[in-house]
């Protein structure tokens, strides 16, 4: 039998512990970052339904430097949904070893997750931004002079005895070589598996782009820009997805956007799309419904809308975004029997930053 220690050496030790980090470190900072949020989705339609995210968040930690490229965070995340009956209704840790120089950032951890990593919505769903900030596992982003890229796996649910793994791989690729062009390049994977205790099949999913963005600033339009993508997808991550339908999907994306007077964005965006499924995706853009059983191979989705970023001082932004949506020219129930759907965002961030030791 191990003799424990007296109590007041391990009260001593823990003590010590909790010391020696702020001492060894050579910065100490606490930040705090405040997420106030409201989306709401008029959708009545065969791929998504009307949905209304509503409420708060707040992510702190403390930021431990030990040198010039070294960063260790330690602190917790929370989100409150206004109108439930929890303090919280998600908690999680926030955790992460982080390794940056002037052009390259690495995460072990929690990693960044700012615009979904820069996906576009076929291959991940904005309401992303909002239910899910928070992703473990590794990632690496480098930015030069004419490249962007980021690569990082996002560790979702352990193999254990009642449920299998899963994860998702990401990669988004930018090389701009002229002032006005960018060329793009971005990838998906969501993999479920793991062998240990289920013997049903491993599935995956896979959903890519490649596209082009022409790009500059006019005087009364502001920053405008014309992108076309072209998408594709294989596989799907639901094991009981129906036999006989098609496992490889591809479809055409296009936006244009211009920002008059630099006051706010205003751009269209138009989908041609054949069999396509991601299953991270916007269901806009899938051939499955909201309901798996419903399945439409072609699909035709149009989108308009406005999108105003405003800073506001002291680091507190406000951004508000309206839409108009046209999907497979279907009638709406919510928007007087038109053929457009609605939906509305409205977020404000802000920040407190304290410095504990220099």
């Amino acid at each position: 039998m191990r003799a424990q220690k007296p109590r007041h050496l391990r009260n001593s030790l823990a003590l010590a512990v909790v010391l020696a980090g702020p001492a060894s470190a050579q910065q100490l900072d606490w930040h705090t970052r405040a997420v106030l949020y409201g989306d709401n989705t008029e959708f009545f339609t065969p791929y998504r339904v009307g949905e209304t995210i509503l409420g708060g968040q707040l992510t702190t930690w403390v930021a431990a430097r030990y040198g010039q490229r070294t960063e260790l965070r330690a602190g917790l995340f929370a989100d409150r949904r206004w109108g439930s009956n929890n303090f919280a209704d998600s908690v999680k840790p926030v955790l992460a070893f982080r390794l940056q120089t002037p052009h390259s950032l690495g995460v072990f951890g929690t990693l960044e997750t700012v615009a979904r990593h820069g996906l576009l919505e076929p291959l991940m769903v904005t309401t992303r931004e909002l239910t899910t900030p928070i992703e473990y596992g590794a990632q690496w982003i480098e930015n030069r002079a004419i490249f962007h890229g980021e690569i990082w796996i996002n560790w979702q649910k352990l193999n254990v005895a009642n449920q299998r793994e899963q994860f998702e791989v990401g990669t988004v690729f930018r090389v701009r070589p002229t002032r006005h062009i960018d060329l793009n390049l971005q990838q998906l994977w969501y993999h479920r598996g793991g062998q240990l205790f289920d013997p049903t099949p491993v599935t995956n999913n896979r959903a890519g782009a490649l596209g082009v963005t022409l790009h500059d600033s006019l005087r009364t339009l502001g920053h405008s820009y014309l992108a076309a993508w072209g998408v594709w997808s294989s596989g799907h991550i639901d094991p009981a997805y129906p036999t006989g339908r098609p496992d490889n999907g591809h479809g055409a994306y296009l936006r244009a956007g211009v920002t008059p007077w630099n006051w706010a964005e205003v751009y269209a965006l138009h989908w041609i799309g054949r069999d396509y499924r991601g299953d991270d995706g916007d269901n806009n853009y899938s051939s499955t419904g909201f309901d798996p059983t419903f399945y439409q191979p072609h699909r035709v989705y149009t989108e308009i809308g406005m999108i105003r970023k405003t800073p506001i001082g002291g680091g507190v932004t406000f951004d508000a975004e309206f839409r108009f949506h046209n999907i497979d020219n279907l009638r709406s129930i919510a928007f007087f029997n038109s053929r457009w759907e609605i939906s509305y965002r409205m977020v404000i961030r802000a920040p407190i930053d304290v410095i504990l030791r220099r």
